[in-house]
């Protein structure tokens, strides 16, 4: 019975995404790299950014639904992430990747852009506040860490796990979710949603993520981030617009993260919402609605 249920919850969410829509990926050549990338939706430009291991396609469907039909959502790979190259030498850090960004923003022939970013991509959207703030418009950082020595780290067994490259996907995908029987649920049904976004053809089946660059992502995230103690000070002379939200429960960058940097960029919005570090998945439509409700 169980699986029967899931299977028709598949076949309405397919029904329910826009069957109209087939992502056309293209590539923008930015700083020695090709950055690939699609456009849906219309109104002010709204650039994502992803996180650790993760590709333009690993975002909500329900959250890319609902920003679409108020703005024209730019989705792409991170260099050496999914369907984007990578140079032979490695250049990645929050910095470069922060430059890249700006470069596709003025790439596509935008002045300015909003812009929300998730997990390890929300240091790189503070990066992008510090480095380039004539590119943005409105940023939302979403599950935050402010580096070096103020960042509230995650526990060492978490941690351990995350960069465990024997650790099944499943089991690391579990740590950003709630450890409860609604967190459990979350998952599934964001795997579940995931999934038939890519069968209807309205998310690209991009999900691949090189061994290189997941090493040189880890040392971006980790020994360079640790290092970086200028990244917060810096904040505190951001001027645009800045809403900075996260999981009540996030155990990979606690909550505490998140206080601190908005307490440190002027006039910061600061939001909570239920679930974990991919509280982006597990409240959706509460975020989605926050979202719209600070880009107006």
């Amino acid at each position: 019975m169980k699986h029967i249920l899931l299977a028709l919850s598949l076949v309405l969410l397919s029904s329910t995404l826009h069957a109209d829509f087939k992502p056309e990926i293209k590539y923008a050549e930015v700083n020695d790299v090709k950055l690939a990338y699609y456009i849906r939706g219309e109104g002010e430009p709204l650039l994502l950014i992803n996180g650790f291991m993760s590709t333009m396609s690993m975002w909500d469907p329900i959250m890319v639904e609902e920003l679409a039909k108020t703005h024209q959502l730019i989705l792409f790979d991170n260099r050496g992430v999914g369907m984007s190259t990578d140079t032979k030498e490695n250049h990645t850090t929050m910095q470069q990747m922060a430059d890249d960004a700006a470069a596709l923003i003025k790439a596509l022939g935008f002045e300015k852009a909003n812009v929300l970013s998730w997990s390890m991509g929300a240091r790189i959207g503070q990066q992008l506040l510090i480095r380039h703030p004539d590119v943005v418009n409105k940023m939302i950082l979403c599950a935050a860490n402010p580096g070096g020595k103020y960042q509230d780290a995650a526990a060492p067994d978490v941690e351990s796990k995350l960069n465990n490259p024997d650790l099944p996907n499943d089991e690391k995908i579990a740590l950003t979710f709630t450890d409860d029987a609604e967190g459990k649920q979350a998952a599934k049904d964001a795997i579940a949603r995931l999934k038939a976004a890519v069968a209807a053809g309205v998310f690209p089946n991009d999900f691949a993520t090189s061994k290189q660059t997941v090493e040189r992502q880890d040392r971006a995230r980790t020994t360079l981030w640790k290092a970086d103690n200028s990244n917060f000070e810096d904040l505190k002379k951001v001027k645009v617009p800045v809403l900075v939200a996260d999981g009540r429960s996030d155990i990979i960058d606690p909550p505490k993260n998140s206080t601190m940097i908005a307490n440190q960029i002027p006039f910061a919005w600061l939001a909570f919402f239920e679930g974990g570090h991919s509280f982006v998945f597990q409240s959706s439509k509460q975020l989605s609605a926050t979202v719209n409700a600070f880009l107006q």
